[in-house]
């Protein structure tokens, strides 16, 4: 694996642990559950 490539990976994993603090500090509700359900079909797309 490359430093770019790992990098890249790196870069990937921060904004993905990020947005998933930033839905888990909303209050609970039918939107938060929403956002995670977006959020994880995302990720299960851009594999």
């Amino acid at each position: 694996m490359s430093i770019a490539q790992f990098r890249h990976d790196m870069k990937r994993a921060m904004r993905r642990r990020r947005l998933y603090a930033r839905i888990n500090a909303l209050p609970p509700s039918t939107v938060r559950e929403e956002l995670v359900a977006i959020a994880q079909r995302y990720e299960d797309g851009s594999r």
